[in-house]
């Protein structure tokens, strides 16, 4: 290669595509090249891709792995998988002020030919940085109005539906449809760049999954949660609960798996036919979150907490006095005889005071099971087979589990 005479002309072909997207970037690397050629985001999430005539396209990358770097610069090899081909190239990434925004990629036949190519890849990389520097910039702007826009609709600032129909077609909502919103968040969330870039990763994971399943992303982050208004087509109003489920688990699991170590949980309100009332599924939604925190519930619907939601808003000097009068001389026997009868009520409760369920969960024999509830009736005075008395035994648990009283 003659860099001499090559580079430049080659230089001046790919600043014409300055101004005409990352497709034509990419279309023209590898017609002045005659090799594949693809732009990525930092997910390795193919944005624009080109291969020469005759050659299978590269639709989709299931691995990345970097190798070496290629003399001083950024560019490095490169050993890509995709659904198809195991692919050895060379990539650079696109940066713009230490913020990694993607990476260009190109496929050499010969390994003895990366150096040559180095030092185009890495001006390529820089055109590519313009082009997306200002297109997040764009979706910036737009998330701006966006975010106000939800922020005033899961708040219940806007009273007139003609007014939420009209902001959301700016983004092509649909807003006819019954509509549920999500909350998921990071648990033990610190104002850290890496935990802002935690809930980056969550809400771009939200995205690719709703685009995925082709339907348009409606989301907003806040502060350690990224939520998600779902709308519903009335066809789907038999399976929405089941896919709003899988979908839920599914996002959990894809951030579990890029990170161990941190927690993250969800929430899901009801479903309204009308975007007026909104802000009452996001209010479900955060109080599903939190209960199912607590409770260890892994997708908790707002729809099947009773009890539970009536108590947790409840204040807490006059449950913590309820569950005094109900269940105190229970805790303070186990105390100075360092028995186990409120783990007992527990189990009974969580299994609908069935014996032979909870003496199986409890690991207790029958007969000790029986010893243990005529004790709890000798100190509570009370018969543990009145309807009345399992309902109050029932809520004082509940108010324990809620609020660790």
């Amino acid at each position: 290669m003659n860099k001499s005479m090559i580079i430049p002309d080659m230089v001046q072909e790919l600043l014409s595509t300055t101004t005409k997207g990352l497709p034509k970037l990419t279309d023209k690397l590898c017609t002045l090249l005659s090799l594949p050629a693809l732009i990525t985001d930092p997910h390795y999430q193919i944005l624009a891709s080109s291969s020469p005539a005759g050659e299978p396209a590269i639709n989709s990358i299931l691995a990345v792995q970097q190798l070496d770097k290629i003399g001083g610069i950024s560019v490095s090899k490169y050993q890509i998988t995709t659904t198809d081909l195991d692919l050895s190239g060379i990539g650079s990434p696109i940066t713009h002020e230490n913020n990694t925004l993607g990476y260009v990629f190109i496929f050499p036949k010969d390994d003895q030919s990366h150096e040559a190519y180095a030092p185009l890849l890495s001006f390529s990389a820089s055109l590519g940085a313009i082009q997306l520097h200002r297109k997040l910039e764009m979706r910036q702007e737009k998330m701006k109005f966006k975010e106000a826009f939800l922020f005033d609709l899961l708040y219940g600032n806007i009273k007139q539906k003609e007014d939420i129909y009209e902001y959301a077609r700016v983004w092509d909502w649909n807003f006819n449809l019954p509509l549920t919103v999500l909350v998921f968040a990071l648990e033990d969330f610190n104002h850290v760049l890496t935990d802002k870039q935690l809930i980056n990763t969550l809400l771009y994971i939200i995205e690719r999954t709703l685009l995925e399943v082709s339907i348009k992303p409606i989301t907003m982050k806040r502060q350690n949660q990224v939520i998600v208004v779902l709308p519903m087509k009335a066809e789907q109003s038999k399976k929405h609960r089941a896919k709003m489920e899988s979908f839920s688990k599914n996002i959990i699991s894809q951030m579990k798996a890029l990170h161990p170590d941190e927690i993250f949980s969800c929430g899901i309100g009801k479903t309204y036919e009308s975007p007026v009332d909104l802000f009452r599924s996001y209010q479900e939604a955060k109080v599903a979150f939190e209960l199912g925190d607590i409770l260890g519930i892994e997708i908790p619907f707002f729809s099947d907490l009773g009890l539970e939601r009536i108590l947790y808003k409840h204040d807490l000097q006059e449950l913590k006095e309820f569950f005094e009068t109900t269940l105190g001389d229970v805790v303070l026997y186990d105390e100075n005889n360092n028995a186990q009868l409120m783990e007992t009520l527990e189990g009974l409760v969580t299994y609908q005071f069935d014996m032979t369920a909870a003496s199986q969960a409890l690991f207790l024999h029958r007969n000790t099971l029986r010893y243990r509830i005529k004790k709890i009736e000798e100190i509570l005075d009370l018969k543990l087979d009145d309807l009345n008395n399992k309902l109050n035994i029932t809520a004082a648990i509940k108010m324990k589990q809620l609020r660790k009283i």
